[in-house]
């Protein structure tokens, strides 16, 4: 009865409630304003050197490169402050002094809608070099130069347990929470950031100890393991400790494979075999089948310690054209009921097709978008961790959506504003 009333409202009313129904602006203005959760997002950041697509070679001894600033956190501080976050979205970093640094941090304050003056004031400044990499995308190829990076050579002690403690306890007694996020790159770079990055989720852990059930504090980490900087084993090695502390962990499905190995479990002859029997869009429901199942025993394995996320996709290439993708996304809930139907969460059934422009940023937009979802709106947000299943599934369709719009233009940043993205979830979902 429900459906068919739902069938027969009109399309203006329909629209209406759908806008309603995924929407962060769903309940009252002053409720909405006096909500200001904040995020803090630690990692380097480089400049990016990519070949102009549109070609422009002037000489043979010259060809035109497209230059932009990116990094896997500073993109989700960028993202959420486009959302309406503004400068409760920062990041912690340290920039080289000088004209390089100078230029690099012009760059970045173009990002942010009101100049990034509160986004920027925990990036220090010191003695050093900016990393640098540039990609060929014909060739798939991408080089780093991060020898000299003044990131890398930190000294850990700028970032201490007690730099850490005292910054995340701020806006403690707002009720709105404080959302830590880090990635896998971080640990890797050198032993000085891991041990800025063990840092932050050492106080992460006992400003949580220290709080009401942790509610005031949000932990987030994408694993996304870089090869060139590190075997994976290393990284699990480093990561594996902190599951406690997380809220949510993000796997790639080569991370699932390589988790599952560390058990005794051959996920990647599953996944080869998917790929070589329903290639691209075709074998789609067959993946979120595996992604699901393999999902459920690595929550079984891993103790049920953190909610793990997989952002899937599939492609079609068509010769001359722009490739055709599906994204959806899977989340599976700790808890020791996290095997049982239920707590396993996908967006498989919305799941929102594509053409990618460019692939790069897509993983940092969709980790913005369920970010936002969780904790962004007031709904979600008072219920921090302990999420229902609804409030997981409306901040996945978020991600999803804002990952698909993302990849429509060049660059790591998303440049998407929340009215867009609402029309865009509202239009999806109708």
């Amino acid at each position: 009865m429900a459906s068919m009333a739902w069938r027969a409202l009109p399309a203006a009313c329909m629209a209406s409630v759908v806008q309603r129904k995924f929407s962060c602006r769903a309940e009252s203005k002053d409720s909405q304003d006096s909500w200001k959760p904040q995020i803090t997002c630690f990692g380097e950041a480089m400049l990016r050197y990519v070949p102009d697509p549109e070609g422009g070679e002037q000489s043979p001894f010259a060809a035109k490169w497209l230059r932009s600033v990116g990094g896997a956190e500073l993109n989700i501080t960028v993202a959420l402050s486009k959302l309406g976050w503004g400068g409760r979205s920062r990041w912690v970093s340290v920039v080289p002094q000088g004209v390089l640094g100078d230029d690099f941090l012009n760059v970045l304050r173009k990002a942010y809608p009101n100049g990034g003056l509160e986004n920027l004031e925990l990036v220090r400044r010191e003695a050093g070099d900016v990393g640098i990499y540039h990609v060929w995308p014909a060739e798939h190829k991408i080089w780093f130069q991060r020898h000299r990076s003044i990131f890398g050579l930190m000294n850990p002690n700028w970032f201490s347990r007690d730099f850490w403690q005292l910054l995340l306890k701020e806006g403690a007694s707002t009720g709105a929470p404080q959302v830590l996020h880090v990635t896998g790159i971080t640990p890797l770079i050198s032993v000085n950031t891991r041990a800025a990055w063990n840092h932050a989720l050492e106080a992460a852990m006992l400003v949580k100890e220290e709080g009401k059930s942790g509610k005031s504090l949000v932990v987030t980490m994408d694993l996304n393991h870089r090869p060139a900087l590190g075997p994976w084993r290393d990284l699990w090695n480093m990561a594996e400790p902190h599951l406690q502390t997380l809220d949510l962990l993000v796997f790639s499905i080569g991370d699932v494979i390589q988790v599952g190995e560390t058990f005794g479990e051959n996920f990647a002859a599953e996944f080869k075999a998917l790929r070589e029997e329903s290639p691209g869009r075709s074998g789609a429901a067959r993946l979120d089948v595996l992604v699901r199942k393999s999902m459920a025993k690595l929550q079984a394995y891993l103790g049920f310690r953190t909610n793990i996320a997989v952002t899937c996709k599939v492609r079609d290439h068509m010769p001359g054209k722009l490739p055709q993708q599906l994204r959806w996304s899977v989340v599976c809930k700790k808890g020791k009921s996290a095997t049982l139907d239920g707590a396993m969460i996908s967006t498989f059934d919305t799941a929102v097709p594509q053409q990618v422009k460019e692939e790069i940023g897509g993983g940092d937009s969709w980790l913005s978008g369920v970010i936002d979802g969780l904790v962004g709106c007031p709904e979600a947000g008072v219920a921090a961790p302990n999420w229902s299943e609804n409030m997981w599934l409306r901040a996945m369709q978020r991600g999803d959506m804002l990952a698909v719009l993302k990849q429509q233009v060049l660059g790591d940043f998303s440049n998407v504003e929340r009215p867009v993205l609402e029309a865009a979830l509202a239009a999806h979902h109708r």
